[in-house]
């Protein structure tokens, strides 16, 4: 990545390592970039669209994690939709500023990056310098352009919905703060024309990072489904196009994207285009995906060959890098979002690791439902590959900068939490005959002794439900400390105890600040190759667009145009390839604990815990997962607006979509543009919903603190999309530079807000 003056400004440009030599440029004007080598450049630098969600920390997973009914951010006032927190002069108004980068607020951010785009555009046509004056080359660099500028359209329009369209570049400021909004039917117009282009311009094959021809087709194929999927909202729009923010529906209006009469099966071309190519490509035996989900994700030390993953259609292209600029000011921060740092001595895990992760800032965790759209955690290997639902004993040398397997059990340095009388003969009794994980080595439970050895599991969850609560004993007589949801104590129910040692506390829920931090957080970020192991930047790449997406999105085409046994096909790549194989090996807490592990043969329930046969069979899908009648459609919560076999088999897209996407910032573009987005959170989300006795009670919560059954939020229609940030809104003025009146701002600002 490279730094650039420009505009006599510091902005900081970022490039794939592939495709820009490293060169330091101590002051550029603008004439520069009307030169061959300047304007390479700029198009290079304008693929800093594709960091956009990732660098921010705390703004990108506000956007897009935020408003999505399987993750939680761990902060009270977000997590609930707290007024003072989000409004427009609260941190979701100066979070979006911070995104989008608002003409006067910043100079990174969304709209200084589409005036580059612009800008790089106006040379190609007006200036042509060197190789620009072949037209099939000016052609190709004019499609990343327009890629890259739509991708900002794209994702503004899906927190804000109607924004302003800017397709001239600005090197100065204007003479009045007149930026009238463009309708979101506007824009699709113009970013679907711009993509058509791409897609006919780009390569088939090109330098690691750089956009090709199938990126542009998945892309065409989300933009024409998303258009689709909005066509119902049509009413919700004044004859002129604009919202009237008195509506208690103008949020949905706001979805309205234009009618093409052929979108559903532009999409399925675009799709079927991508998957062809793909499934010939890559061969395999599961339609060009990749042959192990954690493949995808998989890395260790000096390893970072997931990354060359065959099913990744469009990466952000981050870097390996010692320093952190050459990410981009911000770094890759992905890792630091949804990876909590979990170490304590009662775990055998004293110290910070390389494998388990740092936090920085605002915390984003799975909800409930982000676990228990998991509906069968035993067969469906994306479970355990997304969540770090065990942890091993660990240290770290601060001298070697190595890390160990941790203490043996009987270092007289190891703090583990020490066997009680009572668990010992629990273990002893229960659990030690048919126990017999290689490190643990066959002995008994010793009161006094500790628990946790080299090698043997320190910290593990139980992500179980009330009816299959565990219990009390038996959680605590494991050999590691045991977190469940659920435990079971007499005729009483207690929902996530919390505590370092013996599930003593009772906040569960965050009400109070920190109650739910206890529980699996994301795998699929985790950084060991930080430079330092408390450095919270990462060096990973993130996928954008891959092909589990793609073949997502036909099997929605097929379902809307009632073709069910196509979008099942469709499905069922996915489950196969998340089906566990024969020889692979479960975690031993999905073995041993996990509801539904009684079912498994007796040789698959002891160590080394693996399968003896492909799990395909149990976990393939057929219509009775959406017929709203048989366990399976009842496994999958759909809201109660769901009543018909297409609003329910709708709903599944994006329950499969959180199984395959958890935590990657996709599953909100669906969720959103398909109008689902409030059912779901109402029905889903506690911390969010306001809705009443949803959830089963405890008998835990403590002065209204805990679970007490109840919807803990006040997310409402408004919150479907962000608002505009106040500072711009004060900010802006008519054609003749006459400040907005308040009637005028509250037509330009979003709905509720």
């Amino acid at each position: 990545m490279k730094k650039y003056i420009f505009f006599s400004l510091a902005i900081l440009f970022a490039s794939c390592q592939d495709f820009l030599e490293e060169e330091m440029v101590a002051t550029i004007t603008q004439d520069y970039f009307e030169t061959e080598s300047g304007l390479e450049e700029l198009t290079v630098s304008t693929y800093n669209a594709l960091r956009w969600k990732y660098g921010y920390v705390q703004e990108g997973p506000f956007a897009f994690e935020t408003g999505i009914d399987i993750t939680d951010p761990q902060n009270k006032a977000r997590a609930t939709y707290d007024p003072a927190a989000w409004s427009a002069a609260g941190v979701a108004g100066q979070y979006t500023n911070n995104l989008l980068g608002y003409f006067l607020a910043q100079l990174l951010g969304g709209y200084p990056l589409i005036s580059d785009c612009n800008k790089a555009i106006e040379i190609i046509r007006d200036k042509a310098p060197g190789k620009f004056a072949d037209p099939e080359y000016a052609n190709l660099r004019r499609s990343e352009l327009y890629f890259s500028r739509a991708w900002f359209y794209y994702l503004m329009t899906t927190i804000l919905g109607d924004v302003p369209l800017q397709l001239q570049s600005s090197n100065t400021l204007p003479k009045a703060f007149y930026y009238p909004k463009a309708t979101s039917e506007q824009i699709y117009s113009q970013i679907i024309a711009d993509i058509r282009f791409a897609h006919e311009h780009l390569p088939e094959i090109a330098d690691k990072g750089r956009y090709t021809k199938w990126a542009a087709a998945h892309f065409l194929a989300k933009l024409y489904l998303h258009r689709a999927q909005g066509q119902e909202f049509r009413p919700y729009r004044n004859a002129d196009g604009s919202i009237n923010p008195d509506d208690p529906n103008a949020y949905l209006g706001l979805l309205y994207k234009g009618t093409g009469s052929n979108d559903l099966d532009s999409a399925r071309i675009f799709a079927t285009e991508v998957i062809d190519h793909f499934s010939q490509k890559n061969g395999g035996a599961f339609g060009g995906l990749a042959q192990d989900y954690w493949d995808l994700f998989r890395t260790g030390i000096g390893d970072w060959g997931n990354e060359n993953n065959a099913e990744i259609i469009l990466p952000a292209s981050y870097i390996a890098s010692s320093k952190m600029e050459d990410n981009g000011r911000y770094g890759m921060r992905t890792d630091a979002a949804f990876t909590i740092t979990y170490y304590d001595a009662a775990w055998n895990i004293p110290t910070l690791t390389w494998s388990y992760g740092v936090q920085k800032g605002e915390l984003y965790l799975p909800s409930d439902w982000g676990y228990d759209v998991f509906t069968d955690k035993i067969n469906d290997s994306r479970f355990e590959k997304s969540f770090q639902i065990e942890y091993k004993s660990a240290s770290f040398d601060s001298k070697s900068g190595n890390e160990g397997e941790g203490l043996p059990y009987n270092d007289p340095t190891n703090k583990s939490l020490p066997w009680t009388g009572d668990e010992a003969s629990y273990f002893n009794a229960n659990i030690k005959a048919g126990y017999s994980r290689e490190s643990w080595g066959g002995r008994a439970a010793v009161a006094g002794e500790h628990k946790i050895g080299r090698g043997d599991l320190g910290l593990v969850f139980l992500e179980n439900t009330k009816e299959t609560a565990i219990d009390k004993s038996a959680a605590l007589a494991q050999p590691y400390v045991l977190y469940p949801r659920w435990i079971k104590d007499g005729s009483s129910y207690y929902y996530r105890k919390t505590g370092k040692d013996r599930l003593q506390g009772n906040l569960g829920l965050l009400v109070a600040s920190g109650g739910t931090n206890l529980r699996p957080s994301s795998r699929k970020f985790i950084d060991p190759n930080r430079t330092t192991v408390d450095n919270h930047f990462g060096s990973r790449d993130v996928a954008i667009f891959r092909l589990a997406e793609t073949y997502l999105i036909r099997a929605e085409v097929y379902g809307r145009q009632g073709e069910y046994a196509k979008a099942i096909d469709d499905i069922n790549v996915l489950r196969k390839r998340a089906a566990y194989k024969a020889n692979e090996q479960r975690a031993e807490v999905l073995a041993r604990l996990y509801p539904g592990a009684e079912q498994l043969p007796n040789s698959e329930r002891s160590y080394p815990y693996r399968s003896e046969s492909d799990t395909y069979e149990k976990i393939k899908v057929d219509e009775t997962y959406w017929d709203g009648s048989s366990e399976k459609s009842r496994l999958e919560s759909y809201p109660p607006e769901a009543t018909t076999h297409e609003q329910r088999f709708i709903h599944f897209i994006y329950n499969e979509a959180s199984r395959e996407f958890n935590t990657e910032q996709v599953l909100y573009d669906g969720i959103h543009h398909a109008g689902i987005q409030l059912e779901r959170m109402l029905h889903h989300n506690q911390l969010a919903s306001s809705r009443s006795e949803s959830w089963p009670a405890s008998d835990n919560p403590v002065n209204g603190n805990g679970q007490d059954g109840k919807g803990k939020g006040a997310f409402s229609p408004k919150h479907t999309f962000k608002p505009f940030p106040q500072t711009f809104i004060d900010l802006l003025t008519d054609e003749n530079n006459i400040p907005l009146s308040p009637e005028a701002k509250k037509k330009y600002q979003n709905p509720g807000y």
